[in-house]
């Protein structure tokens, strides 16, 4: 290798060692590289982890090891820990990463490894730019009483103290918590996609003063059911700008969302709350809900307290709610509560609001609101939507089968949308239309040329389907 050349002949004065020191400053080192990860139903944490054949035996350990832009391969296997204090969760990811340098956990090809928490989270999540592919969370729910979560749920103090219920009823699925992070430390940039979040007692997936994520492809199903904090199947709640980058900083799509319900009172008003599929909640600068627990003894965060720092940003960012079929849930298929900037556009809702009597397709109190080529269905005796003190929406192109008053477009269908196979288990459902279906081919293409949409290319064949999906 040719010496290198300094065109000033003073510089040829320097002595190798300090030339060399210098060389080394400006080279990162090897352990800055991204490495691979493995853990294992049948691995040991006495492992190096570096290989499935010396794999890890918990996520906490390979948490332990991993640095910004390393992924972690998880096998087969269930995961577990006893903790239940509070911020406990099997899994804790506070890698604050970058741009280049995503912190992934993923399942490895073909396996399907769960999460069964018995503390307040099955995955944790503070940091930033983190991905979590392809795993599931499991929670008790058929294991738990509603007789034993009312109790609990009416205990407003214990042993002296203020009592913030029993992570057994309150356990969520996947949180992303930002409340107690300062201003500049809030978590950003996180993908959660390729899921399964199920049978949790408190949240399914839960962001919390958070900017830049992401659910797509997920199943989320009969989570909420025994929290005292009025939980959702996937909630955001007064998100916090990292930045003015643009495009959508929320996108919600391909989801099946189903059978998410609240059957305990809420503390903060005594009353049943939410069990919504979607919702989008509170992006106004006044922060929302009860007071925080200021020294975090034995509980968790209510997850509707107001922040710690409660003067957030001003939130100017559109959110996308794409292509997500919501049915059968206790509240609405899709809500957005006190929320601003939203296209809801291409979902499927189907019967929802059985248990606290929410509208279908819900904006309530929010302003900026897009809601075009949707498939609405409401329950018997349910409601479409309702318009409660809302600013700007534009709502065109939905179908749904029996009049309504509140919002109408001019492009609007009243008719039977004709799904292919309805079933209470998404799973076993096929929301697709029918090729006599008066939703094929006859929705709004204007001004939805976003590649955050391309669930598949639209449309195919003479127009854009309403609904879901593109047939």
């Amino acid at each position: 290798m040719k010496a290198p050349h300094f065109p000033n002949p003073a510089r040829f004065r320097l002595q190798f060692l300090p030339v060399f020191l210098l060389f080394l400053a400006l080279v990162p080192p090897l352990s800055l590289t991204a490495s691979e990860w493995h853990v294992s139903g049948q691995g040991d944490d006495r492992n190096s982890g570096t290989t499935p054949a010396t794999a890890f035996r918990t996520l906490k350990q390979a948490a332990a090891h991993i640095q910004p832009g390393d992924t972690v391969i998880v096998g087969d296997g269930i995961y577990t820990d006893p903790t239940t204090a509070s911020g406990s969760a099997v899994l804790t990811i506070d890698h604050r990463g970058g741009p280049d340098a995503w912190t992934t956990f993923k399942a490895a090809p073909g396996a399907q490894p769960e999460i069964r928490p018995s503390g307040w989270h099955g995955i944790l999540i503070t940091g930033t730019y983190v991905i979590i592919d392809g795993l599931k969370v499991t929670g008790a729910n058929e294991a738990i009483t509603l007789r034993d979560a009312l109790t609990d749920g009416l205990l407003k103090e214990k042993d002296g103290k203020r009592y913030f219920g029993d992570p057994r009823y309150n356990t969520n699925g996947i949180s992303i918590e930002g409340r107690k992070s300062p201003p500049d430390r809030k978590p950003h940039h996180i993908i959660i996609r390729n899921c399964v979040i199920s049978k949790l007692a408190g949240g399914g997936i839960t962001f919390l003063e958070t900017d830049h994520f992401t659910v797509e492809d997920c199943l989320v199903f009969d989570n909420s059911w025994f929290t005292r904090y009025a939980a959702s199947g996937i909630t955001s709640l007064n998100n916090w700008a990292h930045d003015d980058a643009p495009g959508y900083h929320v996108v919600i799509r391909r989801n099946l969302v189903w059978g998410n319900k609240t059957l305990v009172p809420w503390t903060a008003t005594g009353k049943l709350s939410d069990g919504n599929g979607i919702l989008l909640d509170v992006t106004e600068n006044k922060a929302s809900g009860g007071a925080a627990n200021p020294t975090g003894e034995t509980a968790s965060f209510d997850p509707n307290a107001a922040s710690l720092n409660p003067e957030r940003p001003a939130w100017k960012h559109r959110a996308l709610i794409a292509n997500n079929v919501s049915a059968f849930n206790g509240g609405s298929g899709i809500h957005t509560f006190r929320t601003a900037h939203v296209d809801i556009v291409n979902n499927t809702t189907y019967w929802n609001g059985a248990i606290v009597g929410y509208e279908e397709l819900f904006p309530n109190r929010s302003e900026d609101v897009v809601i075009l080529n949707n498939v609405i269905v409401p329950r018997p005796g349910g409601r479409v939507t309702s318009n409660n003190r809302n600013t700007n929406i534009r709502w065109d192109y939905n179908l749904y089968p029996a009049p309504q008053k509140d919002l109408q477009g001019a492009n609007d269908i009243i008719g039977d949308p004709s799904f292919i196979r309805v079933r209470p288990d998404l799973r076993e459902a096929d929301f697709r239309l029918q090729a006599a279906s008066p939703g094929r081919d006859s929705g709004n293409d204007d001004d939805l040329d976003q590649p955050a949409l391309k669930a598949r290319p639209r449309p195919v064949g003479k127009g854009r389907d309403r609904g879901a999906y593109e047939q």
